[in-house]
């Protein structure tokens, strides 16, 4: 997630990229008015964890909001977790990988198993 930042929201971390830090605000400046920051509809509707991960978002029972804000606190939601999952199955494929070579390296020279020749000519 190197490509991602913690920012602030609501005086919380969370984990964003660039353009979703740049959409929430955009969103917050649509919804600016005389008397009210766009800041302000994202207040108590999210709970993140320490790393900056969304763990939960409700929507808010006591005060107007917006059904946009909602969804879009929810796609961060699913995106992180969908982020966090790529990580972690890249992590496991490189860890087979390198048991896989490990395996083939420890097998007696008379049992090796040439690659078939479609795979080199791929």
């Amino acid at each position: 997630m190197s490509t991602h930042n913690i920012k602030i929201i609501d005086n919380k971390k969370i984990l964003m990229s660039h353009d979703e830090w740049k959409y929430y605000k955009n969103l917050c400046r649509a919804y600016d008015t005389d008397y009210q920051k766009g800041e302000e509809f994202f207040r108590e509707h999210f709970e993140t964890n320490s790393s900056g991960v969304i763990t939960f978002v409700r929507p808010p029972h006591k005060k107007y909001s917006s059904l946009e804000i909602y969804t879009f606190l929810i796609s961060i939601m699913i995106n992180q977790h969908l982020r966090l999952m790529h990580d972690q199955v890249d992590s496991l494929v490189k860890e087979a990988g390198e048991k896989y070579r490990e395996m083939v390296q420890a097998l007696p020279m008379a049992a090796k198993i040439e690659e078939p020749k479609s795979l080199k000519e791929k």
